[in-house]
């Protein structure tokens, strides 16, 4: 099972939006990277088919996605950020609803299935209005897994969860991720670090990083610099002059985490580096 993307270009009249993306996915988590405006709507749109790129080709298993039609679409689960709901609907009659429109066929143990796969069999018959958050999060997996999908896609899926809910959510992705290709995209790099195999980061249409995890994080090693510090003058002074990942005040010391290829200060000593403060480095060597 593979998903590729080859030198695509996407562009909306004279504004390029990707430009020359080349990348592969095999089953496993990815994470996708990348501030506002990066392109990661507009590639995850084209892998879903909503829009075609103007230069290069998607392909699935060495076919084009697009010459395939609704044979590629059917092989989809897209989780959106913000899914629509009908708030007096029971989960299971949501699902039996959205199975309907899908055209899958024994809908009743298919939804029994997904169901208790994100954990709700026994909240089927509660109203959607009355759900958490992270409960209508998993009826929207739920929903995204009704035609087994070898490809799932979601869009901020832990945006707005407490904390035992994102818990639960990354572990039901972990459990999906033997034999899907599963494509996060997010802002909280955390959830990148806690889950993802690959790191993929995207900015202004092209790649800043496509790698393992685990071999990405190694990128900041020996760069990121800590050091406690009372004088309120000197941390602005640091605050200034390098870039600063975190500040903690406690015992009226500031504890401070700067991003440095040099020792900031004296008294600064090296700390292990997080994929947050990776992230950090590669926007702003972009952008300056």
């Amino acid at each position: 099972m593979e998903l590729e993307l080859k030198n695509v270009r996407q562009s909306y009249g004279q504004k390029i939006i990707i430009d020359d993306l080349n990348l592969t996915f095999k089953p496993g988590i990815y994470g996708f990277m990348g501030p506002n405006g990066a392109g990661k709507s507009t590639t995850i749109r084209m892998i879903c088919t909503v829009e075609e790129p103007v230069l290069g080709g998607i392909y699935y298993n060495g076919t084009d996605i697009y010459s395939m039609g609704e044979e590629y679409r059917a092989k989809i689960g897209y989780v959106p950020q913000k899914a629509g709901y009908y708030p007096d609907f029971n989960a299971y009659n949501f699902l039996k609803y959205i199975a309907g429109l899908k055209g899958i066929e024994d809908t009743d143990s298919v939804i029994e299935k997904c169901l208790k796969l994100v954990g709700l069999w026994e909240e089927k018959g509660k109203k959607l209005k009355k759900y958490s958050g992270g409960m209508k999060q998993r009826v929207n997996i739920a929903q995204a897994l009704l035609n087994d999908p070898e490809i799932l896609i979601l869009d901020e899926p832990t945006a707005g969860l407490d904390p035992n809910e994102r818990m639960n959510l990354k572990n039901l992705l972990a459990d999906l991720a033997e034999n899907k290709i599963i494509i996060f995209a997010t802002h909280i790099v955390s959830d990148v670090e806690d889950l993802a195999e690959q790191v993929i980061v995207l900015n202004e249409g092209t790649i800043l990083l496509q790698e393992e995890t685990i071999t990405a994080i190694a990128r900041i090693k020996d760069k990121v610099w800590q050091c406690d510090l009372k004088d309120i003058d000197e941390v602005n002074r640091i605050k200034r002059t390098y870039k600063v990942s975190r500040v903690q005040r406690h015992n009226g010391l500031a504890s401070i985490r700067i991003i440095s290829d040099e020792r900031p200060h004296e008294d600064a000593f090296i700390v292990d580096g997080s994929l947050e403060e990776l992230y950090i480095q590669l926007i702003d060597k972009k952008r300056s």
